[in-house]
């Protein structure tokens, strides 16, 4: 009995989209570009932190977080993943990268205090430097900021899709099974 006037047509937009072909965007899935992109982000991360770390003479824990960022969103770019692999390569990746970061710090750092090149600290490296270096050099603060890395690897891993290409794969998968 009462209505209001409505002032704004009906959104007719979303129905008027094209659906993407689902299959398309299946196939263009790749775990290995997605290892390779991101494992090479992570290295340059790490090596940016560690000689902004040995120029500043400060080790600033939080670039992990920024690595765990940049990891995610080149698994993104690179493997153009939708399922559960993407995110999971990339938190591994990032938890591994920031230990890294640490340890590559570390062994700069051991390479100017004893005069030694980069590689001969690399070479003495052994199981036994390993244990120490998780046991008196990194802290619970390194790991907060390892697992937080990770988490927005994961995060940041997965393609995002628009809700045609959502529609789309879930056809195609509908059309698979």
């Amino acid at each position: 009995m009462f209505r209001l006037k409505q002032k704004h047509a009906p959104n007719k937009r979303d129905s008027s989209l094209p659906l993407i072909d689902g299959q398309k965007l299946l196939a263009e899935q790749s775990l290995l570009r997605g290892l390779v992109g991101s494992s090479g982000c992570a290295l340059l991360f790490c090596w940016v932190w560690a000689l902004i770390s040995m120029v500043t003479g400060k080790v600033f824990p939080w670039f992990s977080i920024v690595i765990g960022m940049v990891i995610g969103m080149s698994m993104q770019r690179c493997g153009c993943g939708l399922d559960w692999r993407f995110p999971s390569a990339a938190m591994l990746i990032a938890l591994t990268s920031s230990y890294l970061g640490n340890l590559l710090i570390g062994v700069l750092e051991t390479g100017r205090y004893i005069d030694a090149e980069f590689t001969s600290v690399i070479a003495g490296l052994s199981g036994d430097t390993i244990s120490n270096f998780f046991r008196y050099i990194i802290s619970p603060i390194d790991h907060i900021y390892a697992f937080s890395a990770a988490a927005l690897a994961a995060f940041f891993a997965n393609r995002r899709l628009k809700r045609n290409e959502v529609l789309g794969v879930r056809k195609a998968r509908r059309n698979a099974d």
